[in-house]
């Protein structure tokens, strides 16, 4: 999903819960990882601002109900919070009692799958989005794309994903990849292409980019005239 399809999916879910959408979409948390934040997760970095993730809390099967318990790679690692989410999560530490869900439900009790859909109105935003079918698990796949579509490399996006190797994550996505080598060569800046160097004194002429190259000169042909 692209950022333009993403911010499009966060309108059109309740005001509720847009700051889950934004942050699933972008952080590259589990579902289960962004349930069980706290605001004592939200750290300052060298960085910015993060948000710590050492634990989750998945729906039970049996229950319906939150587990908390270790993540699914059992390593604590802090994740941006980008500026869309920044200002919601200021906001949250701030006003919040101590130990509050960084993301609660509306009775500030621990978020579910099935309450955000339920919430959110997720089957008719993401329809109204133009992105039916879509599930709110597809939002981790966003969060990995993102940073790819922006020249990231396989190790950050392992560190936003909380794979346990790179290698991990080039088996889920390497997909993902493959255009890489081409944005990176796009980001690349032009090649100058000159013949001579400048007089002194004299500023150089514009060189064309590289892969932009002057036209040839193509000699007209002189009109045949026929003997009498």
């Amino acid at each position: 999903m692209r950022a333009e399809r993403l911010g499009r999916l966060a309108m059109s879910v309740t005001e509720a819960c847009r700051p889950v959408v934004l942050f699933l979409g972008l952080s590259g948390c589990r579902f289960s990882e962004m349930a069980a934040l706290s605001v004592h997760d939200v750290t300052q970095t060298p960085h910015g601002l993060g948000v710590r993730v050492d634990r989750a809390a998945p729906q039970s099967k049996r229950t319906s109900t939150a587990v908390f318990g270790p993540t699914k790679t059992p390593q604590t690692r802090t994740v941006p919070a980008l500026a869309v989410i920044e200002g919601y999560a200021r906001h949250r530490v701030a006003a919040a009692r101590s130990g509050a869900f960084l993301f609660p439900s509306l009775t500030g009790g621990v978020r579910t799958n099935t309450n955000v859909r339920a919430r959110s109105r997720w089957t008719q935003a993401t329809q109204a989005a133009g992105r039916a079918g879509t599930t709110i698990d597809d939002l981790r796949h966003t969060a990995a794309s993102l940073p790819v579509a922006a020249g990231a490399d396989v190790k950050a996006v392992q560190v936003i994903l909380g794979h346990a190797t790179a290698t991990m994550t080039m088996a889920l996505s390497g997909h993902l990849f493959s255009e890489v080598p081409w944005l990176a060569m796009e980001r690349m800046r032009a090649i100058p292409m000159t013949t001579s160097r400048p007089a002194i004194g004299q500023a150089p002429p514009d060189p064309p980019a590289i892969g932009i190259w002057p036209q040839p000169v193509i000699a007209k042909r002189q009109p045949i005239i026929a003997r009498a």
